[in-house]
């Protein structure tokens, strides 16, 4: 089922997007299954030095919110800035303004660039409370392995009964990514978690020179365009629209391998 077509408004445009969810869902096809109900997702973002990472947060949220809402964010979603590895050097503090305005106002984001350790405890506490209540979570590595590896061996040591190779999923599509992880951290992802890797997204969300349509679309929708607008002034699409990480939650959540007029006619115009 192609998202394009669902060129609906409304709530009728949100039900058409979930049927398309339950569709690509099937489990013989796809083995474990995202359960909005239960699970939780762990945004990961580096940052470190690549901008593309604050125009896939802005994807990201409007993604979620437009199929769940934003209550359920809160409760269901934690993003991460600063999940780097080998490139902790690169990072690019610039993109906390780019954070602070995708997601403040939706429970906000943890900084583990210049807060480790607390963002460290507090996805270890939000990942336990969800492995504990029968969840699973499920982490889009928009970066490195370094935090997962980190968090994964304190769950591991609270909770040994939790089997982290079937409840934690941990899906990458880059090779660099895994070059920048440490070794030992991305050998320890491996062997401690479903461990998925995917075709690089950069294949069908990524546009050099940008797309006219969709920047229109991005910052003059009413909900999401300030986050939006805050990733193209960090990043201009005019040089490159580029939001190829959130094809890792588009992975996640059964919708495919969507292109990039097909996320502007499903998330951004439907609402209209």
């Amino acid at each position: 089922m192609k998202l394009g077509k669902c060129l609906l408004s409304g709530l009728l445009g949100a039900m058409c997007i979930l049927a398309g969810i339950a569709w690509a869902a099937e489990p013989a096809t796809r083995g474990p299954q995202f359960r909005p109900d239960r699970d939780l997702l762990s945004l990961h973002y580096d940052h470190a030095p690549d901008k593309d990472d604050g125009q896939s947060a802005a994807a990201d949220r409007t993604l979620l919110e437009s199929m769940f809402g934003p209550e359920w964010i809160r409760a269901h979603v934690v993003p991460v800035s600063g999940a780097y590895g080998k490139n902790r050097r690169d990072f690019n503090s610039d993109s906390d303004a780019v954070m602070d305005a995708v997601w403040n106002d939706r429970g906000g984001w943890l900084a583990a660039h210049t807060g480790r350790d607390r963002a460290v405890a507090e996805m270890t506490a939000r990942w336990q409370k969800t492995l504990a209540a029968g969840g699973d979570v499920w982490i889009k590595e928009g970066g490195q392995s370094d935090l997962t590896a980190e968090v994964v061996k304190k769950i591991t040591q609270r909770l040994p009964e939790i089997d982290t190779k079937k409840r934690v999923h941990v899906v990458q599509h880059g090779n660099w990514n895994e070059e920048q992880t440490t070794d030992d951290a991305l050998e320890y992802t491996k062997q401690y978690t479903h461990y998925v890797r995917i075709r690089d997204a950069n294949a069908y969300l990524n546009i050099h020179s940008g797309n006219a349509a969709f920047t229109r679309a991005a910052v003059s929708h009413p909900v999401f365009g300030p986050g939006w607008q805050a990733a193209f002034k960090y990043y201009d699409p005019k040089q490159r629209l580029d939001f190829s990480d959130t094809g890792e939650l588009m992975h996640i959540l059964g919708l495919g391998e969507l292109s990039i007029d097909e996320f502007r006619t499903g998330f951004l115009e439907t609402t209209r």
